[in-house]
């Protein structure tokens, strides 16, 4: 009995496959005093544009070419430490368009050509009359969508060329002074999908190509004007398909795909099966298919589908694995996420193989938890742009990766650890002589980092589970297991 406790507590040990050049790099620690809160980072033309704070300036616009001269704020909109907090960086007619949210001005929408000086307020709410209220905004040809609220009509679809004459309602989708709920709007070869309710269907998928003709619901998902389950998002455009999820009361939350047309629109798999929810969430285009993080009995892991039912397959877990997959993104030729690896949220890469799935370490990280609340990964001209908090004096800031995906095979030896359980000694062996040893406590804290000599002292270590992981001397993590500490 205690050696199958053991087997279940300490679970398989082997080594781990790494890119050894993909080294995270911190860009720039752009608030010396804290973090920077680096949020909304949009690749455009090859420049990432985000919203960030210094620390005087408050939350503002900045835009990042991967250097750490290239990463500057681009204005200061709102003069002080208050901040402007400007999101949805949108290409429109050459330009660069966004919002901004500050307790004086509230919702204003800006164009910028990426300069100080080509940096002016383009639209405000009181430069449209009637026009109370904006929000959800997406690009569509030369013009802005967004959910714009009226007296007479509810809270409908608008859109604007930036000014305030080309500011109009699009249309009133819900008739009348109800709202439609317009919302979670994604822009696709020359179309908007959407979500909104007609007030005859509850909140149904919809398609636009920017003309009335060519605005329509797609397909009901739950057929009548009442809708037990959730509405259409996280729609994600791949191999000639808009994925997205929704919900019934007999399938749950699931992945859905259109190709526009009422026929071709339904359940793709219900990949918990009855009415338990897989809650299928960040959905990305990787090579032509669809990935996402889905839920059944076996936990959260990485799924792809290729829009069929036997398509749609779960990815292999590598035996050093990892669970909580988020903020999927396709990257040369990679699927990188962050993933909590049983003892801290980090970096990874799959190939879609169980030896391609790779974690990303950096050696000597004296933070517990690197990627928590990292948000969304970027991919901008060969570059992964994130956000991260590798070290503690430099806190939460914008890091880089670059894009070889070479593998070394020269640190893959046969490491061993022993004994395991161990009591004031741990020994090593198979491993190169500038190793270093860490070991991380059950609560994600690092408990030791050693050179990775043939006997490490531990008798200083509180009895308990821990984390070894062997860091070869180029950074790569050759080996992880887990140790059971008794004294």
């Amino acid at each position: 009995m205690r050696s199958t406790l053991l087997s279940l507590l300490l679970g398989a040990s082997g080594p781990i496959m790494l890119c050894t050049a993909q080294t995270p790099t911190l860009i720039k620690d752009i608030n010396p005093s804290g973090a920077s809160n680096v949020a909304h980072m949009t690749c455009i033309d090859g420049t990432v544009y985000f919203q960030a704070s210094d620390g005087v300036h408050g939350a503002e616009i900045w835009k990042s070419d991967g250097t750490t001269n290239g990463t500057v704020m681009v204005k200061d909109l709102q003069p002080g430490a208050d901040g402007s907090f400007p999101k949805d960086f949108m290409a429109v007619n050459g330009l660069i368009y966004f919002t901004t949210n500050d307790l004086s001005n509230g919702v204003r929408l800006w164009r910028t050509d990426g300069t100080e000086n080509g940096t002016e307020l383009a639209l405000t709410l009181a430069d449209v009359p009637g026009l109370l209220e904006w929000i959800t905004f997406v690009p569509l040809g030369d013009r802005i969508f967004f959910r714009g609220q009226e007296t007479t009509t509810g809270r409908e679809l608008w859109s604007t060329d930036g000014t305030a004459g080309g500011t109009q309602l699009f249309m009133d989708i819900h008739p009348g002074t109800m709202n439609s709920g317009f919302q979670n709007p994604m822009a696709h070869d020359g179309k908007i999908y959407f979500s909104a309710s007609d007030g005859t269907n509850g909140s149904e998928p919809w398609i636009s190509d920017g003309t009335l003709a060519g605005t329509h619901m797609i397909a009901e998902t739950i057929p009548g004007p009442g809708s037990s389950g959730t509405s259409p998002s996280n729609f994600t455009a791949a191999g000639g398909l808009v994925f997205f999820r929704a919900g019934t009361s007999a399938t749950g939350d699931e992945l859905w795909a259109t190709d526009g047309t009422e026929a071709g629109t339904g359940v793709v798999r219900d990949i918990y099966p009855g009415s338990n929810s897989s809650l299928p969430s960040f959905l990305t285009e990787h090579n032509g298919a669809l990935y996402l993080r889905g839920f059944n009995f076996s936990g959260n892991y990485i799924w792809t589908s290729d829009g069929t039912t036997e398509g749609t397959l779960q990815l292999p877990i590598p035996t050093n694995g990892y669970t909580l997959a988020e903020n999927l993104c396709s990257h040369a030729g990679g699927l990188y996420f962050t993933g909590y690896n049983g003892t801290s949220r980090q970096l990874w890469r799959t190939d879609g193989t169980a030896e391609g799935t790779q974690e990303i370490l950096v050696p000597g990280s004296d933070v517990a938890q690197p990627l928590d609340l990292s948000g969304p990964l970027r991919s901008c001209d060969g570059q992964l742009f994130f956000r991260a908090n590798y070290t503690s004096s430099v806190g939460q800031e914008l890091y880089t990766l670059n894009t070889s995906t070479a593998i070394d095979h020269s640190e893959r030896p046969t490491v061993q650890l022993y004994p395991n359980p161990a009591s004031d000694v741990l020994s090593l062996s198979g491993h190169s002589p500038d190793a270093t040893l860490e070991l991380f406590s059950a609560d994600g804290r690092m408990a030791l980092s050693t050179p990775a000599l043939s006997q490490v002292n531990i008798s200083s270590l509180s009895p308990g589970i821990y984390a070894a992981r062997l860091i070869g001397g180029s950074g790569v993590a050759v080996h992880q297991q887990k140790v059971l500490i008794e004294h």
